[in-house]
Formats: structure tokens, C-alpha cells, sequence
């Protein structure tokens, strides 16, 4: 068999590859902006399902902060929900200089489970990212669907105007990549940066400029 020529796509996920992600942040954010116990905003977003229905696209985020009012009786406005995710997130600089390197040989993209809204303010909360990816950043609630789904990595490539064959994916999460092969993408699972630049690097890119002092 014939060796996969280069990806003419990379696709990153956001949560735990190009950012360290962390609930406890962002319900501490919650708690001190509506004056509600940690653990009642634990149970209002995340243990009742909420969020995982928003991350599936079944809930926009108007009505999953109104359902978070009627059922739990807590008031997030919107900018402090907003601004409690950016609290949740700390980039990762030596992915990020991966992906430097890597722009000027592939296209890139990001795909994420989480709301659509989410998608709609990254550029905001993570300026970052959107010179290297600009509007190529997928999320689930947008499709409607969720990794580690094989239709959710084909609504993601026809969003995004591409093959399965001629893209990759980076996911921390093995479930995930083993979604995203079956799916007919080529996939890496995230552990180190070291070990990414190392898989990139087989698979025939350049990460000199990665490296560099």
C-alpha cells in the first residue's frame, strides 16, 4: 500500500490540545458573578445534561441559560457565562508554535464539542488562533452532531471543504480519534507536544520553525 500523501487539512481539537481546559475555573467564575454555591452551578450546567445538550446543538445558548433559570432558579447573563469559559481556558504556546509551523505547508482547522456560541466568540476569547485558523473553527453544536460520531467528522469536512482522505485529525481523546479513522481521516492522539511534532514530522512536515530559538 502506498503511503497517505501530506494533509492538505489539519483539524485541532480546542479543549486539551491547543488549550488547557478546566471546569473548576469557570463554575468558581459562575459562583462569584451570580452569588451561587459552586456545586449548584456544577449541577445547574453540568450534571443536569444542560450542557452536554448545547455541545449536541439540541440547546442554543438562549435557551440553555433560560432552562438553567427555570429549573435551578440561577441568572447567568450572558457576558458572565461567556467570560467564566474564558477563565476555563489557558493556551498552549508550544502547540500554538506547532501550528505556526505548520500553516504555511497545510490548511488548518479546528473542531471542538461544545456550543455553537462558543464558536462565535473563540475569536474574542482566544485572538490567538484566529490568524492561524480564521473562520475554520467547527463546533458541534453548530453540526448538530458530536465526536466521537463518524457523521460528526463529515459534516465537519463538507463544512469545511474537504475529503476524508486528505485530512487529519488532532484529538487528545482516543475515542475521538478512533471516531475520525473510521471515518477515513488520518488521526493523531495528542499526548505531548514533543509527540505531536514528532507524528507531524512523519507524516512529512517541516516543524523546524516550531523549534526555533
Amino acid at each position: 500500500m502506498s503511503p497517505r500523501p501530506r494533509p492538505r487539512l489539519v483539524i485541532f481539537d480546542l479543549d486539551e490540545v491547543l488549550v488547557d481546559y478546566s471546569r473548576v475555573p469557570r463554575i468558581e467564575a459562575l459562583s462569584r458573578a451570580v452569588g451561587a454555591p459552586p456545586s449548584l452551578i456544577d449541577a445547574a450546567l453540568f450534571r443536569s445534561g444542560l450542557e452536554a445538550k448545547n455541545d449536541r446543538g439540541d440547546l442554543g445558548i438562549e435557551d440553555y441559560l433560560d432552562a438553567v433559570r427555570r429549573r435551578h432558579g440561577i441568572d447567568i447573563p450572558l457576558e458572565a457565562f461567556i467570560e467564566a469559559r474564558r477563565q476555563s481556558m489557558r493556551l498552549r504556546r508550544e502547540v500554538l508554535a506547532i501550528a505556526e509551523a505548520l500553516a504555511p505547508q497545510t490548511t488548518l482547522a479546528l473542531f471542538t464539542n461544545n456550543g455553537q456560541w462558543l464558536g462565535r466568540q473563540l475569536p474574542k476569547l482566544l485572538p490567538e488562533l484566529r490568524p492561524l485558523f480564521g473562520t475554520r473553527m467547527v463546533t458541534s453544536g453548530q453540526l448538530g452532531l458530536t465526536k466521537p460520531d463518524p457523521r460528526a467528522y463529515f459534516a465537519c469536512l463538507s463544512t469545511l471543504g474537504f475529503s476524508p482522505a486528505s485530512a487529519l485529525m488532532i484529538d487528545d481523546r482516543e475515542d475521538n480519534v478512533a471516531g475520525a479513522r473510521s471515518a477515513g481521516l488520518d488521526a493523531i492522539h495528542y499526548t505531548t507536544p514533543a509527540g505531536l511534532a514528532e507524528e507531524l514530522a512523519r507524516r512529512g512536515f517541516d516543524l523546524e520553525p516550531a523549534h526555533a530559538d
